[in-house]
């Protein structure tokens, strides 16, 4: 069973679309330990605790320094020795989008929707602490929010974001020339609304009226992979969430992913796994 979690808009009184949490107050949420799905961008920075954080299919141990970022509907799961510290910083993007005039600047951020590199960064202790003091700024300014003006605090994110894009594109140099394309976007979100049932690339070279050979030109240049590669590892990271956070069978799990035949379900999986589903998740319970 995966949870959902949706922004609590009006924690503060009015609606308010951003947050800046302390990891230790999630404590009841993090050791109840339930696969959950959350409905907006979720920026984490580890400072102690002993644990594992899955995100997909992507473990990562808790490690000082070590960033994740998640976006809407990525599967996330807390595997605690001892309880994390840190800090969380969440929002919606509809937080920015006015300020900003700048419907793909969420787009432009590398980190997040992010399939071909890993969704986190490790940061130096002095990097953490410039970090940290603008997570602070944030919280200082959410506990004097004013609805009338949000301006210091769309500012604060904005700063925050691409001061993390920056180090983000040092570490993984090879994001750094993945410049906004628009069919890739249109792409890339066709493909999370459609993944589930159409699996061949003619159908998202129709939808943005050019020709599959443009189409996987442009994801070889903006996304490293072309679109055919691109739509079978966005395929496999669903059956995947599907075989580890569901009670369904593989053959539930193969309709549910628009494959009318299961066995060819499992020859696509283990062709780019090395393992069938009913492996996979014997080795993932």
């Amino acid at each position: 069973m995966i949870d959902k979690y949706n922004f609590f808009k009006t924690k503060y009184g009015d609606e308010l679309l951003i947050d800046l949490i302390r990891l230790e107050s999630l404590e009841k949420y993090i050791i109840h330990g339930n696969p959950h799905v959350l409905s907006y961008y979720d920026i984490t920075l580890l400072t102690g605790g002993k644990g594992t954080f899955s995100l997909d299919s992507l473990n990562f141990d808790f490690i000082p320094g070590r960033i994740i970022f998640s976006s809407p509907g990525q599967v996330r799961y807390w595997d605690i020795d001892a309880m994390p510290t840190g800090y969380v910083l969440i929002f919606e993007e509809a937080f920015l989008t006015s300020f900003l005039n700048d419907i793909h600047f969420i787009d432009n951020l590398h980190y997040f929707h992010n399939y071909i590199t890993a969704p986190e960064i490790t940061i130096t202790s002095d990097e953490q602490q410039f970090l940290i003091q603008l997570f602070l700024n944030i919280e200082k300014e959410i506990a004097t929010f004013d609805r009338n003006d949000t301006h210091i605090l769309k500012a604060l994110l904005y700063q925050s974001l691409i001061w993390l894009n920056r180090k983000y594109t040092s570490i993984y140099p090879e994001n750094s020339k993945n410049e906004f394309n628009r069919h890739v976007v249109s792409f890339r979100k066709l493909v999370e609304s459609n993944v589930m049932s159409h699996h061949d690339v003619c159908f998202y070279a129709g939808k943005l009226n050019i020709t599959q050979g443009h189409l996987n030109d442009l994801c070889k240049k903006h996304l490293g992979v072309g679109a055919k590669r691109y739509l079978q590892n966005r395929l496999i990271t669903e059956a995947k969430k599907l075989i580890c956070f569901s009670d369904a069978s593989i053959a539930e799990v193969a309709a549910n992913l628009g494959f009318e035949d299961a066995s060819y379900f499992v020859r696509k999986f283990r062709k780019v796994t090395g393992q069938t589903p009913l492996n996979y998740r014997r080795k993932n319970p």
